[in-house]
């Protein structure tokens, strides 16, 4: 049964480059996924006929241009993906429908595509865990959306870093967070700080993807470990209850900060 869901590749007109890689592996692992397929660009089109380019105009900024082109998008339900994760495994299609099913029979509003921070707990007899009231880093741009819901969510002048943190925040008092028990697909990060990861160049000569290399500096080494480093130490804390966490920060604010 197929639902009333549009898939959305989120992008910018500064990673054109990235659309083809993209969409070959994309299309290599789809699976037979009926879904639509979209992206969301400034200005530059780009040429395919399985793909509708949806055009923001002026970057001004990310959720800015992310609203714009949501609001072109004709479907209930949207599943965001970003162009800089290129998808290396088949994409469960069956799970793309039985997480819209979830969505429209539980008022949900959001889904992660992987469990990332782990959730509060698991649904009993669901292979989806749900996040609760006031959980940091419930909010993130990739996922299964109420696109209704996601665009009321949206606060112009955020980047994406910005409302993953923030959005957790307007979102603390609100229900309908979940998260995928077993991810929708396997990835590679291919960019970061508009440089390429040496791993991402190295998976995709292997697998004969085309790459523009010159489109974009090699991250230098130093920078490579320091972002290694950044995620090890984030993996590492959302593995402590967050709650925990949270009962931390509060005892070592009363001991730091004086009145």
């Amino acid at each position: 049964m197929q639902h009333d869901l549009g898939i959305l590749v989120l992008s910018c007109d500064k990673f054109a480059d990235l659309w083809k890689p993209f969409f070959t592996l994309f299309e290599e692992n789809r699976n037979n996924c009926p879904y639509p397929i979209y992206l969301g660009s400034n200005t530059v089109n780009y040429e395919n006929t399985q793909v509708k380019t949806i055009y923001s105009g002026e970057d001004i900024d990310w959720s800015t241009s992310c609203r714009t082109i949501l609001q072109q998008i004709p479907h209930k339900y949207v599943l965001v993906l970003l162009e800089d994760f290129f998808i290396t495994s088949k994409i469960d299609s069956t799970k793309i429908t039985q997480s819209v099913q979830f969505m429209q029979e539980n008022n949900a509003k959001y889904i992660h595509n992987r469990p990332l921070p782990k959730p509060d707990k698991w649904l009993l007899n669901q292979k989806i865990g749900i996040y609760e009231k006031k959980a940091p880093y419930r909010v993130n741009v990739e996922g299964f959306w109420d696109r209704e819901y996601l665009l009321n969510l949206l606060i112009d002048g955020e980047s994406p870093w910005n409302f993953e943190i923030q959005g957790s925040y307007r979102t603390a008092y609100s229900e309908g967070f979940y998260c995928l028990k077993v991810p929708l697909f396997s990835h590679v990060h291919v960019v970061e700080k508009g440089c390429w990861f040496p791993e991402a160049i190295a998976y995709c000569q292997e697998h004969d993807i085309p790459l523009e290399i010159d489109k974009r500096p090699i991250l230098k080494n130093q920078f490579q470990l320091k972002s290694k480093l950044q995620m090890y130490y984030f993996n590492l804390m959302i593995k402590v209850p967050w709650k925990f966490r949270v009962k931390c920060m509060d005892i070592l604010r009363k001991l730091l900060i004086s009145y």
